[in-house]
């Protein structure tokens, strides 16, 4: 008798399931049916306009009226008490507070954050003070911590820089001028070891220069005075002895600096100080 009986009550409750449920977590304005009830039932709301941060209480009998209008066959015992998450501090707010940070380190650069990674989830609570500090010391990889409260997070990104600069438009050889050689592009300067020259094309390359290089000043030095093979005259005086004789510059001459010339009279090859028209004193 007590097992035909057990039988009959299993048979009910298969037939008439109890819905039974006191709290949950939802993460966005809406709370849908098959969340209140735990089940496979339709995603079907029944509450919206729950704001982050704040609790809905959802009684069994408005859960009831949504099963019923669902066709389930099912009874509600509990109200449910619907807590909704803070926001979570999403990517593109973080990405612009580090962009507006290297800005001010780098106000002539257009900056581009890349490759962001969080390790966990952080929730935007208005009722706690929220405080995010970054090195912009340099550009490329770096991290940022966010301070919430008590909590600290770590935050890794890749930092890129974009500047106008002049590039080599073909290749120039070792002491050629830059002019008419260089155009202006913005381009990436992130990994660039050396200072950007501004006014390029009053320079001379120091070393050969391919096409599409960033003109930096590492590879530029003076426009020569005078290019090599260009005739000068030289000068030979210690106050008592004053000779001038007509010679060649055997490199580019750079005004006030040391440079090699040929004498034309004995083709001899000799050290002189370059003084500017056309000019080179040399050594006696």
């Amino acid at each position: 008798m007590k097992k035909f009986l057990l039988i009959i009550l299993m048979l009910i409750i298969s037939a008439n399931v109890a819905f039974a449920q006191k709290y949950i977590t939802i993460t966005e304005d809406c709370v849908y049916l098959d969340e209140l009830t735990a089940s496979h039932i339709p995603h079907n709301k029944v509450e919206c306009g729950i704001k982050a941060g704040s609790e809905k209480l959802i009684t069994k009998d408005v859960i009831q009226s949504h099963l019923d209008s669902a066709g389930i066959n099912g009874t509600v015992l509990n109200d449910v008490v619907v807590v909704r998450q803070w926001e979570k501090v999403s990517y593109e707010k973080i990405s612009a507070y580090i962009e507006n940070e290297y800005k001010k380190a780098y106000p002539d650069m257009k900056i581009v954050v890349d490759q962001l990674r969080i390790s966990e989830d952080i929730y935007d609570n208005p009722d706690v003070k929220m405080n995010i500090s970054c090195d912009t010391s340099k550009l490329g990889g770096g991290y940022a911590q966010i301070k919430a409260g008590n909590s600290k997070y770590q935050i890794y990104y890749y930092v890129k820089g974009f500047k106008d600069a002049y590039i080599t438009t073909e290749r120039i050889k070792s002491g050629d001028s830059l002019a008419g050689k260089v155009k202006k592009v913005n381009v990436e300067v992130t990994n660039l070891k050396n200072e950007i020259v501004d006014n390029a094309e009053s320079f001379a390359a120091s070393r050969s220069v391919p096409a599409g290089k960033v003109i930096t000043a590492d590879i530029v030095q003076e426009k020569p005075a005078l290019k090599k093979g260009e005739a000068v005259k030289i000068i030979v005086s210690n106050g008592i002895l004053h000779i001038e004789t007509q010679g060649v510059v055997e490199e580019n001459a750079m005004h006030g600096k040391q440079v090699l010339v040929r004498n034309l009279t004995s083709q001899k090859v000799i050290s002189g100080s370059y003084i500017g028209n056309g000019i080179v004193k040399a050594d006696f």
